[in-house]
């Protein structure tokens, strides 16, 4: 019985970990973070961004940029602005430096669709969007 409980807890942790981990990719990175944009949840897309630091000045960057974001979309983002679709085209990884470049079709709430290009970096907890310019 001890035996199959701890089965069964190792195969619920397991689940739990697949399904956290959006970011084992750099599509899937990518996409979780657009998926972030779309739903207007600028905080878990701003925390999928990767930004040098300590970590407080890390968070000092989140913070500063997810008040930007919260106040230019105050009123609601414009047609042009407002994403609906993302769809990965490409992707180009260079593990060797940890760098990813995924490219996708964006389409927007007036119907128009746009290339997009991602830029990501590889670090020990997966892939995230780029935030070094």
């Amino acid at each position: 019985m001890k035996k199959l409980l701890i089965s069964a807890f190792v195969a619920i942790v397991a689940c739990l970990m697949t399904a956290c981990s959006s970011n084992n990719s750099p599509s899937a990175a990518a996409e979780q973070y657009a998926n972030y944009i779309m739903k207007s949840d600028y905080k878990s897309a701003i925390n999928m961004i990767h930004f040098k630091g300590t970590p407080e000045e890390v968070q000092g960057q989140r913070d500063y940029y997810l008040q930007i974001i919260e106040s230019k979309v105050e009123d609601g983002l414009p047609d042009d602005k407002k994403m609906t679709k993302y769809e990965v085209t490409k992707e180009e990884v260079d593990e060797e430096n940890g760098k990813a470049t995924v490219t996708a079709n964006v389409t927007y709430a007036n119907g128009k669709t746009k290339e997009e290009t991602t830029k990501l970096v590889k670090t020990d907890d997966g892939w995230f969007v780029d935030g070094e310019k």
